[in-house]
């Protein structure tokens, strides 16, 4: 086979590898806040200043710096639905590799080395292939790093560009460090002068200002930076080979040193972002998608074209990473709820008329889906956004204990919670009217939330509704109360019907109805 027709062989390969990463499912329960915004947005033709979606927060300031992505997310979602979102994401996915493989047409690339850069990015970008604003953010910064490595820059195109950049996300910063880089390499690599680079940045600096925030924009940027949110939410933290979705990144980190270090002399700018980039992935899974840019543009510098057998072998490791990363994952479908308790939701929402004036406490990631299906009529306990990142550690100090539980609970005037089913279970002794003691596991929830004020009313392998006796209707809670078929608790329902305290009709009707509401 000639080379021609090799390249030509590995690049299709490389292209079928990111179509399989492009039509994965939407998934990020972040979207659906966004969407909200973008709703609230639409109706009051302004960019919100204050929190409206929630009770815990409501009127407290809110820097939204995500306004402009929203508007166009809930205009995807308003033309075509959920379908409108999922093409929005491949749309953006393009968008974001397309001056990725410009680089390397830049710098005359053969196509198995355009083909090496596209499973390379894909690595990379695995464990963010979903619809977020970071895409946009992604797209933007290998734009800018396409223009500084093929030595262009204007005041005029840094002005505009972060003019809109700090309208659709507070990451606008990482692309004015590039600028740093390269004024930094302008010394050492051809082509650049540090007098354009100046006036660029110097126009991207000012073009960062053109928000509804100003200045203010930056201090949502330090929250962040300070924020130790990686503790609790799996993405804001480092990459871990432990979560199937980053071995693929892993990869790409190891690939991208090494490009790194051998394009240190004809690239020096780009191996100096890919080596920070791939550090503070490291740190924090959410730099990904730059160090994504970073590595194929050191690829684009090596004088060295990788051999066809070589970006073969390459291929297959990056198939089978990206193969093992989503295997499980929802095929056909253009939404996985995998992080949504969807059909918990659904039944909320179908009891609106309850749950609307109950002060509902949510799971942290459901608060945007919960949220987006119950406008207008009701308010969550919080959501994604970074106001509502210090209920983390709140929360799993609330969970350390049934008293702690309660605690909170008291605390936040709750009505009604959705919650996780967590499958842990406490040791209880059960006294029975001859004296005798039988020693158990019964499920966590019996003592957190004690049955003398909280009634079960719906619950699957994911989720749980608990509802405070004395804030429902005693008509709804008789009809919807679980009294007998709750979750994790089978080795006290089995000793109950051995000794004949069950009534067995009551419990199969529970049975019946818990599956029809689940799915099951």
């Amino acid at each position: 086979m000639s080379a021609l027709a090799e390249g030509g062989a590995l690049r299709a390969w490389a292209i079928a590898l990111a179509l399989f990463v492009f039509s994965l499912p939407l998934f990020s329960p972040d979207l659906f806040w966004h969407l909200s915004a973008g709703r609230w947005i639409w109706a009051h033709a302004a960019v919100p200043r204050v929190d409206s979606f929630s009770f815990t927060l409501q009127g407290s300031p809110w820097i939204d710096f995500e306004w402009l992505a929203q508007l166009l997310f809930y205009g995807a979602y308003s033309a075509a639905g959920l379908r409108g979102l999922w093409v929005l994401k491949v749309v953006l996915l393009v968008c974001a590799f397309v001056p990725v493989d410009g680089l390397l047409r830049d710098k005359g690339a053969d196509k198995t080395a355009r083909a090496c850069g596209l499973a390379l990015w894909c690595c990379a970008i695995l464990a963010q292939a979903d619809l977020r604003v970071d895409l946009i953010s992604a797209a933007l910064f290998a734009v800018i790093a396409r223009r500084l490595e093929s030595g262009r820059a204007s005041f005029l195109f840094g002005f505009s560009l972060f003019g809109l950049w700090a309208n659709v996300h507070a990451a606008f910063p990482v692309g004015l460090a590039l600028y740093g880089a390269y004024f930094l390499g302008a010394r050492f690599q051809r082509g650049l002068k540090r007098k354009d680079l100046g006036a660029e940045a110097c126009g991207a600096l000012l073009g960062g200002l053109l928000n509804p925030a100003g200045i203010h924009i930056y201090s949502v940027i330090a929250l962040h930076c300070i924020d130790p949110v990686g503790r609790f939410i799996g993405e804001w933290g480092p990459v871990n080979w432990r979560m199937g979705f980053h071995l693929p990144r892993i990869a790409a980190l190891c690939v991208g040193a090494a490009l790194a270090w051998t394009a240190r002399r004809e690239s020096p700018a780009m191996s100096l972002c890919a080596a920070v980039l791939g550090a503070a992935t490291a740190i924090s899974s959410r730099f990904g998608l730059y160090f994504a840019v970073a590595a194929v543009g050191c690829l684009s510098a090596v004088s060295v074209r990788p051999k066809a057998s070589w970006a073969a072998a390459g291929l297959v490791i990056a198939s089978i990473l990206v193969g093992t990363a989503t295997r499980g994952m929802e095929w056909g479908a253009v939404f996985s709820d995998v992080y949504v308790a969807r059909r918990a939701v659904d039944f909320i929402v179908s009891q609106r008329e309850v749950f609307a004036p109950l002060r509902l406490f949510n799971t942290y990631e459901w608060g945007g889906y919960l949220g987006w299906r119950l406008w207008p009529d009701g308010k969550v306990y919080g959501d994604g956004r970074y106001l509502f990142h210090h209920q983390l550690p709140e929360l799993q100090q609330a969970l350390s204990g049934p008293k702690p539980f309660q605690d909170f609970i008291a605390r936040n005037r709750l009505d009604a919670i959705l919650i996780r089913a967590y499958p842990e279970r406490l040791p209880t002794t059960r006294l029975y009217p001859d004296g005798s003691r039988r020693e158990m596991m019964r499920p966590w929830y019996l003592s957190y939330l004690p049955r003398e004020r909280w009634a079960l009313v719906w619950w699957d392998d994911k989720a749980m509704v608990f509802v405070d006796r004395t804030k429902a209707p005693s008509p709804w809670l008789y009809a919807r109360e679980y009294r007998l078929w709750r979750p994790g608790d089978f080795e006290a329902l089995s000793d109950a019907l051995a000794r004949g305290e069950i009534d067995s009709v009551s419990l199969e009707a529970e049975k019946q109805r818990q599956r029809a509401e689940s799915g099951r």
